[in-house]
């Protein structure tokens, strides 16, 4: 007799298409918010984790791709700890606790869990936590212990209502990922702006749509102005839409920040007019590899309409414009002030990109409910005292730095350490690597090459930010402009 065992289907959401078969689009599309959610869940993603995905498709981002190998290739060694080369192959979402909720989970990182060091040691009478389990406590054993969560409800309950909009509402998608509410009259009004007076040119389509089709439409989404075309029509005619237009800093811009500037050494190949490769110490390095932590969503704002990367403007306008009362949360939806995740950024950013602040933790030996002490044997942490017996705050473990604390938390690679930055953004590191064996590999003439200092501030951070999501050349494309023409000294 055999036995049959069900499997655990993968989820599918449902999708109209409204297809005009002439030119073979999609002119609209309808959905529920939970189709919307998984959208906007795109803006919260790091970009390294969307590097990673659509890497699965073949598909390159500027240099990013290249960034992203760097860092798989490089030794833990390079950085403070192996950690830390694991936060930047997976970094954090910032939106995670909700995006866990999502009906199709693109994301595929895990979890936030929390540990101690099982002999619950102190430093200087704190406590610690760590929201990685390899991590090594001051007593050399590992912060393996998990601890429970207590009265945090965040990440529980339902998603009926909706993660980021409601889940009961219906939504109009175009072809270019603009988002608005399902209604007659805005359905009437794109048509009519669209050129179609009428239904009669266009036909319906029923879709199930899964994760497959999702990471179809994420890679399409940062590269066509058409992605639904392309990937429910295979549409294979779209153009590339990836442009950047740097930013000009006014001459007179005022003082400059020399706590988050960073100094930089550029090797130019003058008969190219091209920089060949930078010199660089840890914080430039830090400052690239924070790139795959930083949000999608951040990076649109932050460069604001001087990148255009394929039809991601214009789903993070929609979500700008759209009207707050369809968003689940009324004081107003996170997806329009998304940050790093905590302990997931650069310290001397020279950006005005934010970290999240890592909340407080408390340590109790026992739970309170209803006004009763309940003890635990292992202990308990909550973000509220009020709900642990004998709270103590704790200190949280920062792998960003050489031991472990906050204070001398600086980046991700160990100080002092020296690369190449190449204009591709591949990175080298150059610890006992010699420089003559380098220079003869280039195989370029030596009077070819000319030295030039740079100062990284924020124009110059975010042209370079620009230039390694559209261009194969982000070194030239985001500092050429800097440099200046040395004067020529007489024989």
């Amino acid at each position: 007799m055999l036995f049959c065992m069900a499997s655990k289907e993968e989820p599918k959401l449902p999708l109209t298409l409204l297809v005009d078969k002439e030119r073979n689009s999609v002119v609209v599309a309808e959905a529920s918010g939970d189709f919307i959610d998984i959208l906007f869940s795109f803006l919260t993603l790091p970009l390294g984790t969307i590097t990673r995905l659509v890497s699965k498709k073949e598909e390159e981002i500027g240099c990013m791709n290249n960034l992203y190998q760097s860092l798989e290739n490089s030794g833990d060694d390079v950085f403070w700890n192996h950690i830390c080369k694991k936060m930047l192959l997976f970094p954090r979402n910032p939106c995670a606790a909700l995006c866990q909720k999502l009906k199709l989970k693109l994301d595929d990182t895990k979890p936030v869990k929390y540990f101690m060091c099982s002999k619950r040691c102190r430093k200087g009478g704190d406590w610690f936590l760590s929201t990685f389990a390899e991590a090594t406590c001051f007593c050399g054993k590992l912060m393996d212990k998990e601890m429970k969560l207590h009265g945090d409800y965040s990440d529980e309950g339902s998603n009926e209502d909706g993660v980021f909009v409601k889940g009961k509402t219906m939504y109009l998608i175009f072809d270019d990922l603009k988002v608005l509410q399902s209604s007659p009259g805005n359905t009437v009004q794109q048509l009519v702006q669209l050129g179609y007076k009428s239904f009669h040119k266009l036909t319906k389509k029923y879709l199930s749509v899964g994760i497959k089709e999702i990471l179809d439409l994420l890679k399409q989404a940062l590269t066509s102005n058409s992605p639904l075309s392309d990937v429910f029509l295979e549409n294979g005619g779209s153009v590339r839409v990836c442009t950047f237009s740097p930013i000009v800093r006014a001459e007179n811009q005022g003082w400059i920040n020399y706590n988050s500037s960073i100094n930089l050494k550029v090797t130019v190949r003058k008969s190219k007019k091209t920089i060949l490769y930078a010199e660089a110490e840890g914080d430039f390095v830090d400052y690239l590899f924070s790139f795959l932590t930083t949000p999608l969503g951040s990076v649109l704002e932050l460069l604001d309409e001087k990148i255009s990367l394929g039809c991601m403007n214009n789903l993070h306008k929609s979500v700008k414009d759209l009207n707050p009362l369809w968003f689940t949360n009324p004081s107003g939806t996170p997806l329009l002030n998304l940050r790093v995740a905590p302990q997931f950024g650069f310290k001397r950013q020279p950006t005005k990109l934010c970290e999240e602040h890592s909340p407080c933790y408390w340590y109790g030996t026992g739970v309170i409910k209803n006004n009763i002490c309940y003890a635990i044997g292992n202990g308990v942490i909550s973000k509220d005292h009020s709900l642990v017996k004998h709270a103590v705050a704790m200190k949280h473990f920062d792998p960003r730095s050489c031991d472990g604390t906050k204070e001398s938390a600086l980046g991700f690679v160990r100080r002092p350490s020296l690369f190449v930055v190449w204009n591709d953004l591949q990175v080298t590191p150059l610890a006992n690597a010699s420089c003559i064996s380098f220079l003869q590999k280039l195989n370029v003439p030596l009077d070819d090459l000319e030295d030039h200092q740079l100062r990284i501030e924020e124009t110059e951070a975010l042209n370079l930010l620009g230039a390694s999501l559209t261009s194969k050349a982000a070194l030239t494309e985001g500092l050429f402009y800097l440099l200046k023409p040395k004067k020529q000294t007489k024989a």
